[in-house]
């Protein structure tokens, strides 16, 4: 008898320790349901950022170093000691991007609040694993790494360009063609006049709408590139000949253009909000 009641102390003993190390160790939860953001490297020192250089390998290295609903601290911590600082920074979103010769690598991350999940701490919410692409995959993807990149797309500005003539008056199509790109800060979202001659005119459905474009050209020997200019929605095409002298009126809109071919991207002018009158 002295045996068994000296066993059964040692069993309840036992069963109090073991209670007391489960809740140590954070693994019942709240009577709520609320949860907490943990992770391995709560109680450690924060790794120091990395401040070298920055390369396709390191980037793609930081492939599952977080993962969502993780502490944001930490893993926050874990991604600069692999990349550094963030390269871009959008609100909630943390990008990491960098371009070697045709190579391209980026990915993201964001802030979350984890009260939006039911947990509790600023969390890692979407979690983008690292891309890699080249001029010679798919032209999509390059273009978007090379945007998170803050590659400048087009000619760099030309702060000599001269922007849309301040009285108003019509621009010839050849002088804006010159000027829209290298000074299109000065142009972009601007209401023009253009003198132009009338080229193609396309006219598209969808439902009961319609929708007209026109291209503007120089003329019938020019070979540059068509001015599109996008009338508003079920505008009526224009009554006027091919060739015709007009002056469109509109809003320049700089659009990013990408090459099937290559993958690269370019700059295009057009209006938007178009209207056509013959030149008298």
């Amino acid at each position: 008898m002295k045996h068994a009641g000296v066993l059964a102390l040692a069993l309840v003993v036992f069963a109090l320790a073991g209670c007391k190390d489960k809740n140590a160790d954070g693994g019942g939860g709240s009577a709520s349901g609320t949860g907490t953001a943990t992770g391995s490297g709560a109680g450690t020192a924060a790794p120091p950022p990395f401040a070298g250089k920055l390369t396709v390998d390191r980037v793609m290295g930081a492939r599952e170093l977080v993962k969502p609903f993780d502490p944001w601290d930490q893993g926050f911590a874990l991604l600069q000691a692999q990349v550094g600082p963030p390269t871009k920074l959008e609100g909630a979103r943390h990008t990491w991007a960098v371009v070697e010769g045709d190579a391209c690598a980026h990915f993201y991350v964001t802030r979350d609040n984890g009260a939006d999940y039911k947990m509790d701490g600023i969390i890692v919410g979407t979690v983008q694993a690292p891309q890699q692409s080249s001029k010679s995959g798919p032209p999509g993807a390059y273009a978007e790494c090379l945007k998170a990149a803050g590659v400048v797309l087009g000619p760099p500005e030309d702060p000599a360009a001269p922007g849309p003539p301040a009285d108003g008056s019509a621009v010839p199509i050849a002088d804006l063609r010159a000027a829209v790109i290298p000074g299109r800060s000065k142009w972009k979202d601007q209401k023009v006049k253009v003198a132009a001659a009338l080229g193609g005119v396309s006219t598209t459905s969808q439902g009961t709408d319609t929708f007209v474009t026109v291209n503007l050209t120089a003329g019938a020997d020019d070979k540059g590139e068509p001015l599109p200019c996008a009338f508003e929605k079920n505008a009526k095409a224009p009554d006027l000949a091919p060739g015709a002298a007009v002056i469109a009126s509109g809003t320049i809109m700089i659009q990013e253009w990408t090459s099937m071919g290559t993958g690269g991207k370019t700059l295009k002018a057009s209006l938007t909000g178009c209207t056509i009158a013959a030149n008298k």
